[in-house]
């Protein structure tokens, strides 16, 4: 140990001890740094077997290869613990205080850092600065006629860091790509376009063409349009107001809610009318998914409401069992609604001729995944019978948004909105679709004749909705600490009345 501290000295083992030591604990705490550790402990070990050459060649102060060696070793010293520093300062504090800086400045850091830690090692050994710095200017004047495109591209990367014009995460369209900037260097620009793809750019050409900047405009949004067509059957009004109100609703959520979407005529066709549904993005990353979403809720809101999109026209072969085969159709469609009403308990006590009626007064309405069928606190006055799919009720507490408890999970045979059905009352909870799913609706003006033409058919209803009255009461209350539902027997006078005057009974 006496003829190591003899050899190097106590400021160098201590200096030497040190930066081991931080190299050995940023190595284990700091993955994403270990390429740059390992070159620092290179450059130490490098600086190390300087210092030792220096004392076997005739010690500090020689001349020639002595004083170049000994100047080498004091850069590399300085140089690794430059970079220590650096990785405890942008790896460790920065990312701490949450405050982002790009690989580019922290390049430019280190870079001024290693230009004045060579400075400062030239000076220390008593080199003449000015004459280096006259010598210099010369040398680089020559070197930068020799690398104009790489000092145009070094430069434009300063720039671009300066201006702010974009920044890692925006979305841009330059030379016939188009994605998301990864990382801006000191060569380069880095793109990652949509297919997974990773484009470099050189930043001369970021400065000498036009880039395009998505979304930037509208607060990190972009418009886009989907198509769809009509027959001229269909009053415009109406398909306007069918896809609006599905978007006001129930937004997909890769479509900002703010600029709404809005549905409008596009052109005029010979066999039909173009309409267009503009919308923005909420998550530029997948605007193909959002197309497909839009389109999706573009779909059902016209099944739902009867209306059909025009198809390209086409020649039809009517041949002789054409009208057998829609009798056989328009006969298994009955069938399926009688079956359907048979599996509502509250409509039990209709005759079979009241249910033929019923039947023939259902509306489908298919619900894509994902869905509302119903929202909490709206007010509807139909009932939705399940024949295809699954849906999901969900009771939302009051003053916590977003959160929600699944009450029970409905599949065909079920029905459900026979509150705002029988007494006008709003939703009491929301229901989502879980998969594709065909409901058929019944309204309340397609249920008065029947209710008129026997009153009493209310009571059975009464006592059936109560039952089910009281048991969502008893789940509200676990959720939001609502007092105790009360007795069936009143819950049941209650609603019958509601029934009663909502139907002028």
């Amino acid at each position: 140990m006496e003829s190591i501290s003899v050899l190097f000295g106590s400021r160098i083992i201590g200096f030497y001890s040190v930066l081991f030591l931080s190299m050995l604990l940023l190595y284990r705490s700091v993955r994403e740094s270990r390429k740059r550790l390992g070159i620092t402990a290179f450059l130490a070990v490098c600086s190390i077997l300087g210092i030792l050459a220096v004392k076997f060649m005739g010690g500090s102060g020689g001349r020639g290869l002595i004083k170049l060696v000994e100047l080498a070793s004091h850069l590399f010293a300085v140089i690794a613990a430059i970079n220590v520093l650096g990785v405890v300062a942008f790896s460790l504090i920065i990312p701490k205080i949450k405050s982002g800086i790009s690989r580019f400045v922290e390049d430019l850091t280190l870079a001024c850092a290693y230009a004045v830690a060579g400075l400062a090692v030239l000076s220390a050994s008593g080199a003449n600065l000015s004459g280096i710095l006259a010598t210099s200017a010369v040398v680089t004047g020559v070197v930068a006629f020799s690398l104009q495109d790489t000092l145009g591209n070094i430069i434009g990367g300063m720039v671009l860091h300066l201006e702010n014009s974009f920044m890692p995460g925006d979305m841009v369209r330059v030379e016939g790509y188009e994605g998301f900037v990864r990382e801006i260097r000191w060569r380069q620009t880095t793109l990652e376009t949509l297919d997974g793809d990773l484009v470099v750019i050189p930043n001369i050409t970021l400065m000498k063409g036009a880039v395009t900047v998505m979304g930037r405009a509208m607060s990190n949004t972009r418009w886009r349009e989907v198509l769809f067509n009509v027959y001229y059957d269909i009053a415009p009004g109406e398909v306007i107001q069918a896809v609006n109100r599905v978007f006001l609703e129930d937004s997909p959520a890769r479509v900002a809610a703010s600029p709404a979407p809005c549905c409008a005529i596009k052109d005029f066709q010979p066999n039909c009318m173009v309409y267009a549904v503009r919308y923005y993005l909420a998550d530029l990353s997948s605007p193909s998914g959002a197309d497909s979403d839009v389109r999706l809720r573009i779909y059902y809101a016209l099944s739902r409401a009867g209306i059909k999109m025009s198809v390209p026209l086409r020649a039809v072969v009517v041949s002789d069992g054409a009208a057998a085969v829609a009798e056989k159709s328009a006969r298994t469609e009955r069938e399926r609604r009688l079956a359907a009403i048979e599996g509502v308990d509250i409509l039990q006590a209709l005759t079979e001729s009241e249910r033929e009626i019923l039947a023939g007064l259902l509306k489908s309405t298919p619900f894509a995944v994902g869905e509302l069928l119903m929202k909490q606190g709206a007010t509807a006055d139909w009932l939705y019978i399940i024949y295809k799919g699954g849906v999901e009720v969900r009771l939302y507490s009051e003053g916590a948004s977003g959160k929600y408890r699944a009450v029970k999970t409905l599949g065909p045979g079920d029905f459900l909105g026979e509150m705002g059905l029988l007494t006008g009352e709003p939703r009491s909870a929301t229901a989502v679709a879980l998969k594709e799913t065909g409901c058929y609706r019944l309204d309340r003006e397609g249920f008065r004749d029947v209710l008129a033409g026997r009153p009493q058919i209310a009571e059975s209803i009464a006592s059936i909705l109560a039952k089910r009255r009281v048991e969502l009461a008893e789940a509200r209350e676990k959720l939001a600490g609502e007092n105790a539902a009360r007795g069936l027997a009143a819950e049941q006078h209650n609603l019958l009345s509601k029934i009663r005057f909502f139907f002028n009974l």
